[in-house]
């Protein structure tokens, strides 16, 4: 199946009550690492490339190896640009192939926020990619090894969450609600009053960034107070550096990299699954088949989106796998 929009992925996680996870990536190891949990846990997934990580990967080199990987995939796959600055950044992703893009205005006055976020809107949907935003501004810094602090006074005022996704267009809003990017200094707190605020007003997804770091019981409160995708990039990453470091110290004698690279690979899956579970995304893709028509990259495709899983129709599918497979070795 080939790369599809996150609007299908996003408006199901927001009408059955999970989150997406949406995983940033630098290179082929967070990738395999990625999609190869998604795989084992039959889930839905969002790969992310952020602005501030071009100077690590090259969109237009990594793209078409995405694009193989998704085609391959037996889950919905969908690629992210995460945190635009710019319209042309916006375009740049789009002219890659990416299928969902952000445009990060949080910097920006209300105005020019509006102003430009509008402008992607209006590119990303004349060819069909979906938009998220971002309104407030999210704790720390996107890419940065400090810790993060994230201050009330740049937290997602709701009234004003309803006028911009009114006005903007945007599929998916990113809100500040005490999360922050990087790891946190102390622990978060995240103001769940402010966010069931905004999902009374506001009728696009909501995202939650800044996950690494936020405890499991929140993140399970603000999955069911409304967070339909959820960013996560510094703990992963960190885990993997973790598990480097590990085999270096158990075995100074390594001297390839690819031995590394597959240590590193291993921890991204684990993390990755980990937090698919803790986001109520695991096993999405054998219960509710209504995402079939949007995906198809699996056997439970051929089943009608109206009807409810069936345990009897599951064995049947795949037993009809199984005698296809056996068949096609048969010499």
């Amino acid at each position: 199946m080939s790369l599809i929009n996150a609007n299908q992925v996003l408006q199901h996680a927001d009408r059955h009550g999970y989150a997406i996870g949406a995983f940033d990536l630098v290179n082929l190891e967070f990738l395999n690492g990625i999609l190869r949990a998604a795989e084992a846990k039959h889930s839905p997934v969002i790969l992310l490339i952020a602005e501030v990580h071009f100077k690590y990967v090259d969109i237009e080199q990594i793209t078409p190896a995405i694009e193989h990987m998704a085609s391959k995939a037996s889950v919905p796959v969908v690629l992210g640009l995460d945190h635009g600055e710019t319209v042309e950044t916006v375009v740049r992703a789009i002219r890659c192939g990416f299928s969902s893009v952000m445009f990060d205005g949080s910097k920006l006055s209300f105005e020019e926020n509006v102003k430009q976020t509008s402008l992607a809107v209006q590119i990303a949907h004349a060819v069909g990619v979906s938009v998220e935003a971002e309104l407030g501004q999210v704790g720390g810094s996107e890419g940065s090894d400090g810790l993060a602090v994230a201050h009330e006074e740049f937290y997602t005022d709701p009234k004003q969450a309803e006028e911009f996704v009114q006005r903007t267009g945007v599929d998916a809003l990113a809100v500040a609600i005490g999360n922050a990017h990087g790891l946190y200094k102390g622990t978060p707190k995240l103001d769940f009053e402010r966010l069931e605020a905004i999902k009374k007003l506001v009728p696009v997804p909501l995202v939650l960034h800044g996950g690494s770091g936020i405890p499991d019981a929140d993140f399970r409160k603000a999955v069911q107070l409304g967070i339909s995708k959820i960013n996560f990039f510094t703990e992963m990453s960190r885990e993997a550096v973790n598990k480097v470091r590990r085999m270096l110290e158990q075995n100074g004698k390594i001297i390839g990299l690819q031995d590394l690279m597959l240590g590193a690979t291993e921890t991204i899956q684990e993390v990755v699954e980990g937090r698919l579970e803790v986001f109520g995304s695991a096993g999405i893709c054998t219960r509710f088949n209504d995402l079939c028509a949007a995906c198809g990259a699996c056997s439970f495709a051929t089943m009608p989106a109206s009807a409810p899983l069936d345990e009897n129709r599951l064995v049947e599918l795949v037993s009809e796998v199984v005698a296809q497979t056996l068949k096609a070795r048969t010499p």
